[in-house]
């Protein structure tokens, strides 16, 4: 039967005929030695026992005869069964196999999910296994006979060796099964990834690297049962009768494998001699008798947002795929819990405790929808943690929870948030360290760094001080380690491709992707194996990771509420955030705002002012979605209007701020005032806000010499109204000089631009403006220019009949006039009749203003700020992400 599909239907005398998939990779068992013999090709040639089982003569058959033995004959009736309940569930053959390897793996080339699919039927017919594939379904691909040349040399060698193993046992010992399950499924995820190795040009390895990696798939079987010593046992003084039926078998699959010869004969000769060494290593184990307890310490890195795969997700598919036995223990369970939409927040009053939530941290988000029900996900991670904090909490968790071992990744919001330099950070994990040990002396430790993050604006010391604490760190960890309590260094800053140029590895310039998930885990991996002797084989980080969905947003709503316009849409799973864009109804240009919730609020608005919205997912790096249709509302707001006569002055640290009570439409109700600064000179700053129930105010503690936008708004019970924009201040200067070298120059007939030298003191500037053509004396608005030029438009009859003055302003104080320019008067081009002085061409209608950089309205800085206000916290700076 299943004759070789190379000797062709023209050498037979026949006419050439097109040679059945099925025929591709022909075998016969004819003159195969051993326990288990191998045949595969198209079910015409199959016996006529096994024949019955196929649909048609071209559909595949592959035949794994093992002789009669009744412990295998009882193996493989379980793994039909287990492969109909797969089918069963949904699964194709392809994808159960995949199941099956990766529960059998030894880590030395993990089975990844996906490749080349097929389906059909396994059977268990008396002492064979048969497995049949459809006609249909066959392929002629490489990497389709390939997946299946794997599964059909890695099972029957898996169940050969667990029939080998029972027949040393004395019938009914209880060890028996446990044990031969044990190396009959570390045997098949050997030789199904050596396969898989081969094929994908990957290093096989060698016998002490299989040796490792078999003993501890075996001791991860078995760890709890208390049979390490047995399993140890039977390999010393059986295995090598196994390792003979094994080679045999392999090289007789060599024989009629012939595109696969060589690793077959390759892995054959590399058994030879191989039992010691796998009974030495699992002598080494020290086979565990229960779990090993890990706690992973860190911040949001670790922790994760909803809809992450995470990096402990990927270590712990790492200690399943070393057959490591492990627990992860720990107080929380989740990624960090989306936040909840709510209306803006009201200012808390000056001197005023801001309540503190009641419930814990948000440590209930969901994890990415592939990640396995069985991860266990137990952990002491959470997002903004520093070790300034976590220093003062390991010893009640390690208390309580008792691991033998600590992963601790901390440090980047010490240092990021500016709670302390590098030595203080490294200060912080000594303590964490010290306070474990105090509740759990023999508890180990590896310690991450620091990784490098892409630059902010304003934290150029970041990148230093990150290097500097990994230095000091790496060097202080050899000193912190004992015997009884090892402590060893994790270099998650080397495996992490992220630094202050560009960060791959992250989606937001820190936070790690699916793939940074990867290069974390990996960083851990590689410690745990080298310096704690865990596990036998590190994976490469894969080429790819799974993409992160970014569906587009589903109907946004658009309503008018007491405090604006409120834009509310259904969360959707996994965003990292989303992007509301906005105008009034009729602008060609849109306004966009990141946001971190399924709301925005429009509350900076006049009545009667008709918006428009559109939204969409926005998962950073990750991609975003398209945007959603457009929704719009006509706002209605019943709040107040801003205080009146607002005034500021400069202190050496700080502000002065008065006003006068808001006045008109729903003033009856005032709660408080919110004064709103902002530092124009730290890059990345966030606006800073306090409120009263008075009319003044006094904000300390800001730099002296940077300059500070000033706003106030009313809060009724509604809510907050649009601000009443202040003088800027510049904090701890006085009056400043005059404004000089004021230049002008003629955009077109009605429109100017003049420039100017400043001064440091100076927080902003007042142009004045004299019209000679209508005579009068020199006035200025309070439009304040936060730049040393300005656009002025509207300059009606001609550009010619204006003066122009520049003054410096520091809140209230005021400088004297700069010179003043005018452009000379054209020459004539006709008879002008002259008009009286005091009136306005009736063309213009307009008085001499600002549009874009020569437009009316809120001044640069105050718009500035209107931007920064609608933005959420963590992204109303340019500044570190929370962390």
């Amino acid at each position: 039967m299943f004759v070789a599909a190379t000797e062709s239907a023209v050498a037979q005398g026949r006419a050439a005929a097109p040679v059945p998939a099925c025929a591709t990779h022909a075998a016969s068992p004819q003159g195969q030695e051993g326990a288990v013999t191998l045949s595969l090709g198209c079910a015409n040639d199959a016996p006529e026992g096994l024949r019955a089982l196929a649909g048609s003569d071209d559909d595949l058959m592959v035949v794994l005869d093992f002789k009669g033995d009744e412990y295998i004959r009882g193996q493989t009736e379980d793994l039909v069964e287990r492969t109909r309940a797969d089918r069963s569930a949904g699964m194709t053959l392809a994808e159960s196999f995949t199941r099956t390897a990766q529960e059998n793996s030894v880590g030395i080339y993990p089975p990844a999910e996906g490749g080349p699919d097929f389906d059909g039927e396994l059977f268990a017919v008396d002492s064979s296994l048969v497995l049949v594939i459809p006609a249909g379904g066959v392929s002629t691909a490489a990497n389709w006979w390939q997946k299946l040349v794997a599964w059909a040399v890695a099972t029957p060698i898996g169940l050969l060796a667990a029939g080998v193993c029972m027949g040393a046992f004395a019938v009914g010992a209880p060890a028996a099964a446990p044990v031969c399950g044990a190396v009959g499924g570390a045997l098949t995820g050997l030789l199904n990834e050596l396969m898989n190795a081969y094929f994908d040009n990957r290093s096989l390895g060698d016998g002490d690297v299989w040796a490792e990696a078999v003993a501890m798939a075996i001791a991860g079987a078995i760890t709890g049962a208390g049979l390490g010593g047995v399993a140890t046992k039977w390999v010393t003084e059986h295995g090598a009768s196994m390792i003979t039926e094994i080679q045999i078998s392999l090289r007789n699959f060599a024989t009629r494998l012939t595109n696969w010869g060589d690793p077959l004969n390759f892995i054959a000769g590399r058994l030879e001699g191989w039992a010691p060494k796998l009974a030495e290593a699992l002598g080494r184990l020290g086979i565990r008798d229960k779990p090993r307890k890990v706690m992973i310490v860190g911040d949001s890195m670790t922790q994760g947002a909803e809809g992450d795969w995470t990096w402990r997700y990927r270590l712990w598919q790492w200690f399943n795929n070393q057959h490591v036995d492990v627990d992860f223990v720990g107080p929380y369970k989740g990624t960090k819990t989306p936040a909840a939409p709510a209306a803006p927040a009201r200012p808390a009053l000056q001197g005023e405790i801001e309540d503190v939530p009641p419930e814990g941290p948000p440590v209930v988000g969901e994890y990415a929808a592939g990640v396995s029900p069985d991860f266990d996900s137990d952990h002491f991670a959470v997002w903004g943690r520093q070790a300034a904090q976590d220093k003062n909490l390991i010893g009640r968790m390690v208390a309580q929870y008792e691991p033998d071992l600590v992963l601790v990744g901390l440090g980047f919001n010490d240092m990021g948030w500016l709670v302390s330099g590098a030595e203080g950070t490294l200060n912080s994990m000594k303590e964490l360290i010290d306070n474990a040990r105090a509740a759990r002396p023999g508890v180990g430790f590896a310690v991450a760094n620091v990784p490098q993050r892409s630059l902010i604006d304003g934290r150029e010391d970041l990148p230093a001080t990150t290097a500097d604490y990994n230095d000091l760190l790496a060097d202080a960890v050899s000193s912190w380690s004992s015997p009884a309590s090892p402590v060893e260094l994790v270099d998650w800053a080397g495996g992490y491709d992220c630094g202050p140029v560009d960060c791959p590895a992250g989606y937001d310039g820190l936070h790690p992707n699916a793939l940074g998930e990867f290069q974390i885990a990996q960083a851990f991996e590689i410690t745990l194996k080298e310096r704690f002797g865990i596990g036998t084989f590190v994976p490469d980080v894969p080429r790819t990771a799974p993409a992160r969905p970014a569906p587009a947003v589903p109907g946004p709503v658009a309503e008018s509420v007491p405090t604006g316009i409120k834009v509310t849409w259904q969360p959707v799973f996994g965003a990292r955030g989303y992007r509301v864009r906005s105008r009034i109804v009729g602008a060609a240009q849109w306004n966009e705002t990141p946001v971190a919730t399924n709301r925005f609020d429009t509350t900076w608005t006049a009545d009667g002012v008709n918006w428009e919205y559109q939204v969409r997912t926005d998962n950073g790096g990750d991609g975003r979605s398209a945007w959603s249709p457009t929704v719009s509302a006509v706002a209605h707001p019943q709040t107040a209007a801003p205080p009146e006569k607002i005034v500021t002055r400069a202190t050496a640290t700080g502000i002065d701020v008065s006003w006068e009570p808001a006045k008109g439409p729903y003033t009856d109700d005032i709660d408080r005032y919110e004064v709103i600064t902002w530092d124009r000179d730290t890059p990345g700053a966030f606006i800073q806000s306090k409120a009263v129930r008075g009319t003044s105010l006094h904000v300390d503690g800001l730099k002296p010499g940077h300059r500070h936008v000033v706003a106030v708004v009313t809060w009724n019970d509604v809510g907050g109204g649009l601000p009443g924009g202040a003088r800027p201040v510049t904090v701890g200067a006085g009056t400043p000089p005059a404004p000089t070298d004021l230049t002008i120059r003629s955009v077109d007939p009605a429109t100017v631009h003049l420039d100017w030298k400043g001064s440091p003191e100076a927080a902003g500037y007042r142009v004045w403006v004299r019209n000679n053509y209508t005579g009068g004396d020199f006035t200025a608005d309070e439009y304040i220019s936060d730049t040393t030029d300005r656009g002025i438009a509207f300059l009606v009859p001609g550009n010619w009949n204006y003066d122009f003055c520049v003054t410096a302003v520091n809140g209230a104080a005021e400088s004297g006039r700069s010179n003043c320019v005018s452009l000379p008067k054209p020459p004539p081009t006709g008879d002008v009749e002259p008009r009286s002085a005091g009136k306005t061409p009736s063309a213009a209608g307009k008085s001499p203003s600002a549009v874009g950089k020569y437009a009316a309205g809120l001044s640069p800085t105050l718009n500035k700020l209107l931007r920064l206000r609608s933005q959420p916290a963590s992204n109303a700076t340019a500044g570190i992400p929370a962390g």
